[in-house]
């Protein structure tokens, strides 16, 4: 059954094999299995690295668990022979005992369709890897086969194309016998190009033309002429490419070029192909010499088809594929990141629950308050966690959009730095100054957005007791604003990385964060038509500094 439709019938059962060399692997993973509802599956397990192979070979299993480390060889191992063997892509699942983006990057380079984490995956997690993989192997595949159908189309397509440089090869080589009985010439004359024109008329995409030894047209005719302005009667005599460099002079070099390439026909003998423009078409051209008796070419046969929609085809599946994959990136990191960030404010929020609900008296007032403050400070970072992902989610789906007021910008700033009160550190302040007018005209929710996420840095990056300074300007053209901290800097060599989506520097990968937020704030700058600059140094503090217009 093809995987695709194994999904669209609940009541089947999915048969899954897991290749593990730990048995206890094998047992939780068909406990989780278990806790799947309205879905059946049936677990079968293989510790051995060979006959696992011959396994996924009979292709009797509906998705693949694979563990990484199999002994010997690994599991990315196993995916690749497997893929080479069999020329589809397979729905597999790697297991690896730890989240690693490398590893990640590896397993969707080998051919995995997803990796789960030993001991941290539940059945909604194993539920969904399962289902994507299955319909991402499936979609895979009838990518290829439709890419097979239309190679095999093209193939077809050039045969028949063959056909008819054969038969009018034939044809030319009937007139060149009869030269000397004048009226039969005549009349093979007149069936040659009976037959040029039945074959122009069923040429749906292009021109079918005869030039002689001095690529004067001869003949020419097809549906082609419309699309290249140009009158099939009036060519007949006009040197190949002609017309087309009067009609498009900005492009009447490349003409040149291509007409001296196909004058090395009549020399050598040999076609040729190649492709040009014409505006904003696009053609692929074969040039076939048609020789004669004594083997001389002192024709040739020019066939022009348009290619226009071909090449926009390519592109788009091109342009699918990469999407799919960057999806299928930012889904992985997602999963990744999210069960990092997520654990660890939600295990802080359950523990001090549990410890509240012991301290019950009055002496215990100031203990209760603590674990508030935590609870608070926790759901704060997962909020921001959720408020970062929402903003990426609107910029990718084009939801973000610029509303333009008037700000009061001294008094707009102030109320974001009032707002920010509560997530400050013990001891830290924010000394606000501004210079120039008062009002500027921007959209004041992104702007909002900006700033909060540069003053969280500042906050979050620097120590109990650090000043942080926002400096505001408006001049005649351009509002700028700058944060600047005292906190743990940047390393320098990681500065460049530092809009990447995702991206953490090494000496601040202990502390809570998505890695998005210097992304959204880049994306939000570009619809301000605004742009940012920084200046870091580590442990002497970071400044940010974001210019947009005025108005």
């Amino acid at each position: 059954m093809p995987f695709s439709n194994i999904l669209e019938q609940p009541s089947a059962t999915i048969k899954v094999l897991l290749i593990d060399d730990d048995e206890d692997d094998y047992i939780i993973t068909e406990d989780i299995l278990e806790e799947i509802p309205f879905r059946n599956y049936s677990l079968e397990w293989e510790p051995n690295y060979d006959k696992a192979l011959e396994k996924v070979m009979s292709g009797d299993y509906d998705v693949y668990i694979v563990d990484y480390l199999l002994g010997a060889k690994s599991g990315l191992d196993l995916i690749i022979e497997s893929l080479d063997r069999t020329g589809r892509h397979l729905p597999f699942i790697l297991l690896t005992g730890q989240g690693d983006v490398k590893v990640d990057e590896q397993a969707m380079t080998a051919g995995a369709s997803d990796y789960l984490v030993k001991g941290k995956m539940t059945y909604q997690q194993l539920e969904r890897a399962i289902r994507h993989s299955i319909l991402h192997s499936s979609n895979i595949n009838h990518i290829k086969e439709l890419n097979e159908q239309l190679e095999q189309r093209v193939q077809d397509r050039t045969r028949q194309l063959d056909k008819a440089i054969k038969t009018l090869q034939r044809s030319n080589e009937d007139l060149e016998l009869q030269i000397n009985e004048r009226k039969k010439a005549e009349e093979e004359l007149v069936r040659s190009q009976a037959i040029y024109k039945v074959i122009a008329h069923n040429f749906p995409y292009g021109i079918v033309a005869v030039l002689d030894e001095n690529l004067h047209y001869i003949f020419a005719d097809g549906k082609g002429f419309k699309d290249l302005e140009l009158d099939s009667k009036k060519i007949i005599g006009a040197r190949f490419f002609e017309f087309l460099s009067r009609n498009d002079p900005a492009m009447a070099d490349v003409y040149t070029q291509k007409f001296e390439l196909t004058k090395q026909v009549i020399d050598s003998g040999e076609e040729i192909i190649f492709e040009f423009d014409y505006k904003d078409i696009k053609y692929s051209v074969i040039i076939v010499p048609i020789k004669n008796s004594r083997q001389q070419t002192k024709q040739l046969l020019v066939v022009m088809l348009n290619i226009t929609q071909q090449r926009k085809a390519e592109k788009e599946i091109l342009k699918s594929l990469k999407k799919e994959r960057q999806l299928n990136e930012l889904k992985s990191r997602f999963v990744s990141m999210a069960s990092h960030e997520f654990r660890t404010p939600l295990s802080t929020i359950l523990s001090s629950v549990s410890l509240i609900s012991r301290y019950t008296s009055l002496e215990q007032a100031e203990k209760r308050e603590k674990h508030i403050k935590r609870i608070k400070s926790s759901v704060n970072n997962l909020t921001q966690i959720l408020n970062d992902f929402l903003s990426i989610s609107k910029l990718e789906e084009g939801k973000a959009k610029v509303h333009i007021s008037t700000i009061q910008i001294y008094d707009f700033i102030e109320n974001i730095c009032d707002e920010m009160i509560p997530v400050k550190k013990q001891g830290q302040k924010i000394i606000i100054s501004h210079n120039g007018e008062e009002k500027i005209k921007s959209d004041p929710q992104i702007l909002k957005n900006i700033i909060i996420n540069l003053l969280s840095n500042a906050i979050k990056y620097s120590r109990i007791g650090d000043r942080i300074w926002v400096d505001s300007e408006v001049n005649e053209e351009t509002f700028s604003i700058s944060i600047r901290d005292e906190g743990m800097g940047i390393p320098e060599k990681e500065q460049v990385h530092l809009f990447d989506r995702f991206f953490r520097a090494e000496n601040a990968i202990n502390i809570q964060g998505t890695g998005l937020g210097l992304n959204i704030v880049s994306k939000y700058l570009e619809m301000l038509k605004g742009a940012i600059d920084f200046v870091s140094k580590e442990e002497q503090g970071t400044t940010f500094t974001v210019t947009i217009p005025k108005n």
